[in-house]
Parts: structure tokens; C-alpha cells; sequence
């Protein structure tokens, strides 16, 4: 007993230890579960229910899961769509629109300011689960709209599962302030997760191999002969378009079914940090949504100093707006312009590969330490010329640098995982940084993230769909 008492006066100086001793605990035996428990929690001092971590992780599969999926998709969604290679800039434009989400939410907390965030959770993962059902089932049904074919079905639910994402981003956060700060991290392993998962799907799905030209004869009707002329073949992926939407589906479902049993087990109520108001979530989401927060239980906490100069705190907010209109606006929907012309493979390993740095650019600001604004500056030019070389590449499209080479399908394919993955970083480093200025810092940044991804996405769309600057490649 009394090398528990010295154990536990030893842990207690620990500055995450979670509850605080008192006199009664040095009473209790080494058999009860609040022994065995702080024995689990090992030298790191922070005592957790696996449980609720593998909850809270696939709750944060579905914050973005069908949207990301949705990307890492195009190469074979351009190839069976009426859209073709201008489908990217329809939904480039559709997922900006959808923001009305994260408005329609505010307004309604707004006015029924004793909403509880779990209600609305389950009515959004509900939409986004019965979207994603409909996807697998109606994705390749089109109409016909003025005379122009539209992929309508696809596009309606792309709209509603953007919706669903976009909202999950100012619900599911907050949400996540009623259980205790050190299942934030799990959740935000959970998030990152919604978009490798569909990339790695995508990389074992294939496109099954370039396009090819072969011979196909067509009887003319009119004139009782018959004519031959060369039509683009595909090869087969190793599995189906829908069979990776129900894929989707299943990770909606099981989000759904996480947060349910979050909400539901009895046995994981003693993790809960209480049932705040929608006003105390937001503020607990504001002292726990930080890299620096997570990334103290080993350390102190860095504190808000508030030093950036004027000039440096307006140029970090036009680099996020910069940042954020590239890769969230210009590049995507002109992503099949800029690889289709070195054929489905590049293209291919180009959306995969760059899903995939998204999150690992992301995680590396969790265990770096801040960047200085110097190499920030560097790192946002060079991703600016990279930025610049897609741009090119698909501006010269169907007959883009290098084409038919392994250099020229190496090039592009790396000049898009290097942007991503920079950009990605240069995004994340400098919400951080603005994190650090305060609650209006942070408000302005994500202010102008919104704005620069809807005028590039929206720009693009005019010049992709109204002024056809953008040529699409054919191989035969």
C-alpha cells in the first residue's frame, strides 16, 4: 500500500494527470478498477478508455470521408460521365455552394441557442448515409438539361454530401468538447483518416491501365455500309465505380454507428468532461483545437502572445487566401486537364498520391515545431511554382510538356504530391500561427480560406465551362 501511495505522489505532479488526489484515495486497495486504471495510463500520466478512442476515431472517418472519396475517383468518373475532363470544375463550385451549410447551422444555434450539437449530428450523418446509398445506386444516371446531357444524379448528391462535410466542420468539433481534451486527438486522427482511407481504396481499386485505341465498325443506316474508325477502350479497374461508393457508404454507416454508441454506452459516461452549452462547447473547442494544446501533455503550453506585426499579420492572411484558392479552387478543377494527357495511370497516382500527403503534411505540423515565417514564405513560393507548372500543363493540354515520356508522367505526377503536400503544410502552419493571435486572428483566417477557395473555384469554372480555354485530351 505504500508503494501506491508514493506511485501515485509521484504521478500526481504530472501536469495531465486527470483527477485530482485526495487523502480518501490513499485508502484504496491495489485491487480496485481506479488502481488497475492508473496503472494503465504508464509514464505518460494521461488515463483513457481505448473504447472511446476507437469511437471518437471512426466518428472522424465520416467528417469528410464521401468528398475525398469523391476525388480520388475522378479518373474513372471523367471517363463514364457526360461531363468529361470538365466534371472537376463542376464540383469544385458544387462543394463551395454547399458551404450554406455551416451558415444554416449558425443560424439556427442563433436561434435556438439551447440546441444540443448531438441532435443535429444525427440528423446530419443520417443525410450523409442514405446520400451516400443513392450515390452507389444513381451515380451514372444522367438527364438531359437545354439540350446538354447532365450527370444530375450525381451531382444533386454530390451537393448533399458536401453539405454534410462541410457542416461536420463547425458541428462535430464542438461536439467533441463534451468528452474529455484527450480524446480530441483520436477524433482528429479519425478526420485525417477521411481522406487516406479513400486513397489507399483508390490506389487498390486501379484504373486498370491507360486507354487504348482499337478498331470498331459501325453500320451506317442510311447508306447500308459499313465504316471503321478508331475509339478509345478502357481497361477494367479491379473493381467498379459503385462497388467504391458503397465503400463510401460503409464508412458513413460506421461513423454513424460510433457516434451513436458515443452518445448510448453506459460505460463510457464517466469520460464525458460534462454536457456543455453550445456557447461552452465552442469555448472548450477553443482551448482544445490547437496543435500546441495536443502536443503539450509532453510539455509546457505555448501561450498566446499576440507579437505578429501588422504587415506580417496581413500577409499571413492573403498567403491563406492565396494557399486556399489553389488548392481548394484552381488547381482541382483543372486536376484532369493537367494529367489526362499522360494518360489514366498518371492521372490516377496524381489524385491518390496527393489525397495521401494531404494528411501526412498535415501531421507533420503536429510534430514539428512552428515553422519560421521566413521558410513559410519559402515553402508557400515554391508551391506557388509548382502551382504554376500544373497550370501549364494543363493550359497546353492536349499537348502538354513532355507527353508520351516517363519523365513528363513522373514530372506531373510529383509536381502534384509536392504542391499538395506543401500547401497542405503552409495552409495548417499558418491557421497555427494565427491560432496563436487570438479568437479574431482565427476568425479572419478562416474567413479568408472561405473566400479564396470560392473565388478560384468559381473563376475556374467560368473559364473551364463559359470561355473554354482548357482542351481535353483524346488518344485515337
Amino acid at each position: 500500500m505504500r508503494r501506491l501511495v508514493m506511485e501515485r505522489q509521484r504521478w500526481s505532479i504530472l501536469p495531465n494527470f486527470p483527477y485530482p488526489l485526495t487523502p480518501a484515495d490513499n485508502t484504496l486497495s491495489e485491487r480496485t478498477p481506479l488502481t488497475r486504471r492508473i496503472r494503465m495510463t504508464g509514464l505518460t500520466g494521461v488515463d483513457r478508455r481505448p473504447l472511446v478512442d476507437l469511437l471518437a476515431m471512426i466518428f472522424g472517418v465520416g467528417a469528410w470521408v464521401a468528398i475525398n472519396g469523391m476525388w480520388v475517383e475522378l479518373p474513372l468518373l471523367v471517363l463514364h460521365l457526360p461531363e468529361g475532363w470538365n466534371l472537376p470544375s463542376y464540383l469544385s463550385v458544387i462543394i463551395q455552394v454547399a458551404n450554406i451549410g455551416p451558415i444554416a447551422y449558425s443560424i439556427l444555434r442563433s436561434l435556438r441557442p439551447g440546441l444540443r450539437p448531438a441532435k443535429v449530428v444525427y440528423g446530419l450523418l443520417a443525410l450523409g448515409s442514405v446520400a451516400s446509398l443513392l450515390l452507389a445506386l444513381l451515380w451514372d444516371k444522367t438527364s438531359w438539361i437545354h439540350g446538354v446531357e447532365h450527370s444530375t444524379a450525381l451531382l444533386s448528391l454530390v451537393f448533399l454530401l458536401a453539405f454534410v462535410d462541410c457542416t461536420s466542420s463547425v458541428l462535430f468539433l464542438p461536439y467533441m468538447a463534451v468528452w474529455r481534451e484527450i480524446y480530441l486527438s483520436s477524433y482528429l486522427v479519425g478526420e485525417g483518416l477521411s481522406g487516406l482511407l479513400p486513397a489507399l481504396m483508390a490506389l487498390i481499386q486501379g484504373v486498370g491501365g491507360n486507354a487504348k485505341c482499337e478498331n470498331v465498325t459501325i453500320l451506317n443506316e442510311t447508306s447500308g455500309f459499313n465504316y471503321t474508325h478508331l475509339e478509345p477502350v478502357t481497361l477494367n479497374p479491379r473493381f467498379s465505380v459503385t462497388g467504391f461508393f458503397f465503400f463510401l457508404m460503409a464508412m458513413m454507416v460506421a461513423s454513424s454507428a460510433a457516434f451513436t454508441l458515443l452518445e448510448h454506452l453506459p460505460g463510457i459516461k464517466s469520460e464525458r468532461a460534462g454536457t456543455p452549452s453550445p456557447n461552452n462547447s465552442v469555448e472548450a473547442l477553443e482551448t482544445s483545437h490547437s496543435n500546441t494544446q495536443l502536443m503539450s501533455n509532453y510539455g509546457g503550453v505555448k501561450t498566446m502572445t499576440g507579437n505578429m506585426s501588422p504587415s506580417v499579420y496581413w500577409l499571413m492572411l492573403a498567403g491563406q487566401a492565396w494557399a486556399c484558392s489553389l488548392t481548394n479552387g484552381v488547381l482541382p478543377s483543372i486536376q484532369s486537364f493537367s494529367c489526362g494527357a499522360y494518360g489514366n495511370v498518371p492521372f490516377h497516382l496524381a489524385v491518390t498520391l496527393s489525397a495521401l500527403a494531404n494528411p501526412v503534411a498535415a501531421l507533420m505540423t503536429l510534430m514539428l515545431p512552428r515553422c519560421k515565417r521566413w521558410l513559410l514564405t519559402l515553402m508557400g513560393a515554391v508551391g506557388s511554382l509548382l502551382a504554376a507548372y500544373i497550370l501549364a500543363t494543363a493550359a497546353l493540354s492536349p499537348h502538354p510538356p513532355l507527353m508520351g515520356t516517363t519523365a513528363g508522367e513522373a514530372l506531373v505526377v510529383l509536381s502534384w504530391v509536392l504542391f499538395t503536400g506543401l500547401m497542405t503544410y503552409v495552409r495548417v502552419e499558418i491557421a497555427n500561427q494565427m491560432r496563436e493571435e487570438g479568437q479574431n486572428a482565427l476568425f479572419w483566417c478562416g474567413a479568408v480560406t472561405q473566400v479564396g477557395s470560392a473565388v478560384g473555384a468559381v473563376v475556374m469554372f467560368v473559364l473551364v465551362n463559359v470561355y473554354y480555354l482548357f482542351t481535353p485530351y483524346t488518344p485515337c
